[in-house]
């Protein structure tokens, strides 16, 4: 949990509180129920910093997985947050050590970010054997598509108690950015209306327009902006448009 510890308390948006409440219903899920659960949206929309807030409040042990994750580097990364400095053996060594940790304290959630990496790998049902095994929650985050990933492994798909989707940011969730983001700044209400629509509602675009107005306030000494002062529609920052260059 070293680097959790690094990151600052993230705003309670309504990603951030529904996934708290996804966790306390797993760690008090009835003992016969299965103990798999998903969270899942398109990037920048606030998933992993409620999972970073969420696992802080629930104890619960976290890794990232990556293009390049294996069943043995995961393996590795589990348990050393699990609290085993120098993980070794087979994969199968390391998975009964993982499960005997766990079972050791089975109201402590396990969560596996960016799980869309290793969704489609044959490996991911090592996460269903984990909780079957231990009676720990295990929580599956990762992009829009993971669900349907997990429809070809049947034994992990039926085991998933809780399925959660993420939300855009809406106008409330903006105002609490802003508060976290640009305290003592003013946004008038075109402002906040052109930066949500222009955003699409994306957590981490939205986050990406706040600082440039806390620059621009420290800048230029304003503690207001509407969508004039800001620099008009085309001061903010959006999904891009590239256009393809053309060869003759």
């Amino acid at each position: 949990m070293t680097e959790l510890s690094k990151v600052n308390r993230p705003a309670p948006l309504k990603n951030v509180a529904a996934f708290s409440t996804l966790l306390a219903k797993m760690v008090d899920r009835d003992p016969d129920a299965p103990g798999l659960a998903v969270f899942s949206g398109p990037s920048g929309w606030g998933k992993s910093k409620s999972a970073v807030y969420g696992a802080n409040k629930y104890r619960a042990s976290y890794i990232e997985c990556g293009q390049f994750t294996t069943a043995r580097s995961m393996l590795t990364e589990i348990l050393i947050e699990l609290g085993e400095q120098r993980p070794r053996g087979s994969i199968e060594d390391m998975k009964s050590q993982a499960i005997m940790t766990m079972a050791g304290d089975p109201r402590r959630p396990l969560i596996i970010d960016e799980a869309h990496f290793i969704s489609r790998k044959r490996f991911v049902d090592l996460l269903r054997e984990l909780s079957d095994k231990s009676g720990a929650p295990v929580v599956l985050i990762g992009e829009e598509l993971l669900p349907a990933h997990l429809e070809e492994f049947e034994r992990v798909h039926n085991r998933v108690l809780e399925w959660l989707q993420a939300v855009p940011c809406d106008a409330e969730d903006f105002q609490l950015l802003t508060a976290f983001r640009c305290p003592g700044i003013e946004i008038a209400p075109d402002l906040a209306s052109a930066i949500l629509e222009k955003t699409k509602g994306n957590t981490r675009r939205i986050v990406i327009n706040l600082i440039a107005i806390s620059e621009a306030s420290h800048v230029h000494g304003l503690k207001r902006f509407d969508l004039a002062t800001f620099g008009g529609l085309g001061a903010i920052k959006g999904a891009p448009k590239f256009t393809p260059r053309k060869f003759a």
